[in-house]
Order: structure tokens, then sequence, then C-alpha cells
């Protein structure tokens, strides 16, 4: 857990503090639930991407530039040609074009360094019991990315994952995916609460963190956009 955090953390030029990521993931909900036409969505998408590019995050800029082009052509195809896949359906397809700005923004929420997370609601004087649930929710995700690609790559050198084996034998290649994930599932809950108590999450005193960011001028500006833009565009296009 550790290692994938200093990876995220050393991929940012600026990174918002836990505060402006969480007021960012309350607006895209707030836009996404309340908007009158779920086609304007979009919109809401590109603030996302926008959120991301002025923190520099490559990566996941690019990675989520793919991901809603496509999905974006798909389902232009879809409308307007009646173009059909044959393994997603359609009605998913449209689900996350229209939820893309809270994946968006919430995936750059849960991969946020635990001690930012920690202090945070700890200022908000959260309960000990909400704090480690969201903690253990919030780096979960992030971790099990991780395993899963240590999983795949172990099943590929070991000539599981080769194109003939999973063309002979679907079915075992498929429990040698899904029994080690599942353990590892199990593992992971019980790894990131002991976690969580040894950073003292228990302890009856204010936490903080030793990557705790103070709040300056960028990071109000970034909640204020993000705020009335948020606003503009339930006012705009209507609440639903």
């Amino acid at each position: 857990m550790r290692s994938g955090t200093a990876e995220h953390t050393a991929g940012h030029a600026h990174e918002f503090p836990a505060a402006v990521k969480v007021f960012v993931f309350f607006c895209a909900i707030l836009g996404v639930s309340l908007a009158a036409d779920i086609n304007r969505t979009w919109i809401l998408s590109l603030m996302g991407l926008g959120y991301l590019a002025c923190q520099r995050v490559r990566k996941q800029l690019i990675s989520w530039l793919v991901f809603y082009g496509l999905l974006s052509v798909v389902l232009f195809l879809n409308l307007r040609h009646g173009f059909h896949t044959l393994v997603i359906s359609e009605y998913y397809i449209y689900t996350f074009w229209w939820l893309t700005p809270v994946f968006i923004v919430s995936w750059d929420l849960i991969s946020s360094p635990p001690g930012n997370l920690i202090a945070f609601f700890s200022r908000l004087r959260a309960p000990s019991s909400i704090i480690l649930g969201t903690l253990v929710i919030f780096r979960f995700f992030p971790t099990m990315k991780t395993e899963i690609r240590n999983l795949g790559e172990s099943l590929r050198n070991r000539g599981v994952l080769g194109p003939g084996t999973m063309l002979r034998r679907p079915l075992a290649v498929f429990e040698y995916i899904l029994i080690p994930l599942l353990l590892r599932c199990l593992q992971l809950a019980d790894q990131l609460s002991v976690s969580a108590i040894s950073r003292g999450i228990e302890a009856p005193v204010r936490r903080g963190s030793y990557y705790e960011q103070k709040m300056k001028g960028g990071d109000y500006l970034c909640m204020s956009v993000a705020g009335a833009g948020t606003l503009f565009f339930l006012l705009y296009w209507g609440i639903g």
C-alpha cells in the first residue's frame, strides 16, 4: 500500500488537499444526480478532466481520456447507426458514460495518501468508525488494482494466460483468476483495518499527517470553480 501511495504522490506536481478532493467529489455527484438532461453530463466530464489536468497527473488523465473517448464512440455508433456490442450491454455503456464525471474525481480521491484522509476527517470531528470504514473502502480499490496486476504477471509467467490455454480451458483459467482474487479480497480487508488501527485511528486525539497540506489560493480557486461550474450547469440546463 505504501508503494502505491508513493507512486501517486510522486506523479503529482500539485496534488490538491483532501478537502478540495472531497468537495469536488460531492459537486460531481450533485451534478450527475440532479441533471435534468443527462446527455449534458459530458460537460461535467470535461470539468473532471480539467481537474486532473490542474494536478498534472498525466497517466490518469490519458487513461480517462481514452476510456471516455471509447465510450463516446461506442455510444455514438449505437445511437446513430444501431451498432451493438457482443460483450457489454448498451445499458451499461450508457450508464458508465453518464457516471464518468463521478468516476474521474472519485478515483483521484480514493488514491490519495491515507494520512491526508485521516487528518481531514479528524478535523471534521468524524467518529472513528466512519474514518475507519471510509479509509478501508478508499484504499481497497487502488490496492486491489495492484494485486490484480501482480496476479496477472504471475499467471503469465506460469503460462496460464497464454492464448492456447485460454481457448482450450476457459473455465479453468477463470478459476485460476477468481479463487486467488477472492482470497486476496478477504486478506486485504483485514490488512487495511490493521493498518488503520496501527496509524492511531482509535486514539482519542486529533490526528495529523506527515503528508498533510495546507490550503492555498489555488486550492480555494479550484473549489470555487467546481462549485460555480456545477451550480451554473444545474441552473442553465435544469434540475431534474
